[in-house]
């Protein structure tokens, strides 16, 4: 019988641990010019910019094929690489994000802009597809300005029939449609940072490999059975198990963020700057340097230094 549960204790550990050394943990500086807009740029173009990047957020790396390139002397991989990328464009170019240009891209100018030296994105064709449909509806459904769904949001993530939030307007478009909202819950993060969004509701961490490689190794979530056998053995989950596995991961990390009463963005800022730069997936993990060593079950027992559960065939994170 498989089994998949939160571990409360672990995750009692670990809040007690952040809410003591919260002071230590590691932040993204959402005002970056290497990677974002700079502060006095219009508001629409900050948000195209954001719901552009963010829906092009997953699965640049794959197997053999790391998505890293060095520019100008800085070198640059995953996500970081992409938003290098962007902000490049976005000084070139700024209206390239706009939906009627997106609503027309080709396969190429998508390849273009993300290829870099031997970096280039695994599935251009389907980040195409992406870029045509987000601009499409924009331009049909909110008269071509991302404002307006925020606008309509009601300061809401999650609304209802009469007043939709911010989720269900992102639902429409393919990028965003994820049940478990990785990719809606970081635009949101992004948006809240950047104090251009307030919702009144909740927010959730959005789970992405990191993530889950973290709560697999310091045992914030449990899996036993034959999915825990394909998580170790480094076999392909279905997409059904996927989204089970990251709906739980999320729960954990929610549950993490009350217990600590730190807020869901800085959660994420850091167990995601975490997996990038000591819980690694591909090299040894640096347990010397991770704020949890103590409690990692996978410090303890070997058999929990997992790599994150594997799912390609994805747009979602």
């Amino acid at each position: 019988m498989e089994v998949i549960g939160i571990d409360t204790r672990v995750v009692e550990r670990v809040a007690r641990i952040m809410d003591k050394l919260s002071d230590k943990l590691m932040e993204l500086n959402v005002y970056d010019k290497r990677f974002y807009p700079p502060v006095n740029e219009p508001r629409e173009n900050v948000l195209r910019y954001f719901i552009v990047m963010v829906a092009m957020d997953h699965r640049l790396s794959r197997p053999g094929k790391k998505y890293y390139a060095c520019i100008d002397n800085e070198c640059y991989s995953g996500a970081d690489l992409l938003y290098r990328l962007g902000m490049i464009k976005y000084e070139e170019d700024p209206d390239f994000f706009s939906p009627s240009r997106l609503a027309s891209i080709t396969i190429d100018e998508v390849k273009s802009w993300l290829s870099i030296g031997e970096a280039e994105p695994p599935d251009p064709v389907i980040r195409a597809y992406l870029l045509r449909d987000l601009g499409f509806k924009l331009l049909k459904l909110y008269d071509g300005k991302v404002l307006n769904i925020i606008e309509q949001s009601h300061e809401l993530l999650r609304g209802s029939i009469e007043k939709p939030g911010l989720f269900d307007h992102l639902r429409v478009f393919r990028a965003y449609e994820d049940p478990v909202e990785k990719k809606s819950i970081l635009l949101a993060k992004f948006l809240i940072a950047r104090q251009l969004f307030k919702p009144r509701d909740f927010l959730d961490v959005p789970i992405d490999n990191h993530l889950a490689r973290i709560a697999y190794r310091l045992g914030l979530v449990m899996v036993s059975g034959k999915l825990w056998d394909k998580i170790r053995g480094g076999i392909e989950v279905s997409r059904e198990e996927d989204i089970l596995l990251r709906m739980i991961i999320r729960r954990a990390y929610r549950m993490l963020a009350e217990k600590s009463h730190i807020s869901p963005g800085k959660i994420d800022d850091h167990f995601w700057l975490m997996g990038k730069k000591i819980c690694l997936r591909d090299e040894p993990p640096k347990c010397d340097e991770c704020l949890f060593r103590q409690v990692c079950l996978a410090r303890k027992n070997k058999n929990f230094m997992v790599a994150e559960h594997k799912h390609y065939d994805t747009w979602y994170y």
